[in-house]
């Protein structure tokens, strides 16, 4: 059975040979606005590397030379795997909204993993739910203690007001 191109394919003609546009990258990528296309001869650079600075000319088809990739060594800085206190950090958080002594917990946490992974340098895919996480506990310790002061401020008021009047 011959293979199928998926009908929808933007690098497939109708007839299922390859485009013929001479300016679109594999994938149907163009050059991020502000780039100009490569002169005739010349190749994109893969998807994930850098387009050269204006005024700098694309290096001609056949002589690019890129890095071999390390045995192990995933391309481009991938996040591989999600640091084990992540989520907690982010449950926290959340519940720190309606629960007061969550929110210093979460901010106390996130602060504490954020400085376990910068002095690492591991790469964790979820350190945006620990940094959230640990914003949400920030944010609702300040507004807890600022309510607190507050509610000092009146009982301390609501005493004085009672003692004033006798």
């Amino acid at each position: 059975m011959l293979p199928m191109s998926h009908p929808y394919d933007p690098n497939q003609s109708p007839e299922g040979q390859p485009s013929a546009n001479p300016y679109e990258q594999p994938g149907g990528q163009y050059p991020p606005a502000g780039q100009q296309y490569p002169p005739a001869g010349q190749q994109y650079p893969p998807a994930g590397q850098q387009y050269p600075p204006a005024g700098q000319q694309y290096p001609p088809a056949g002589q690019q030379q890129y890095p071999p990739a390390q045995y192990g060594q995933q391309p481009y800085g991938m996040a591989t795997n999600e640091h084990p206190q992540g989520t907690m950090i982010l449950v926290l958080g959340i519940v720190g909204i309606f629960v007061g002594i969550c929110a210093p917990i979460a901010w106390y946490f996130g602060n504490k993993t954020l400085r376990e992974i910068t002095a690492s340098g591991a790469n964790y895919s979820n350190v945006s739910q620990i940094r959230t996480g640990r914003m949400l506990g920030k944010v609702f310790t300040i507004i807890y203690i600022v309510l607190i002061v507050l509610y000092i401020i009146a009982i301390i008021a609501a005493i004085a007001l009672s003692a004033s009047s006798r």
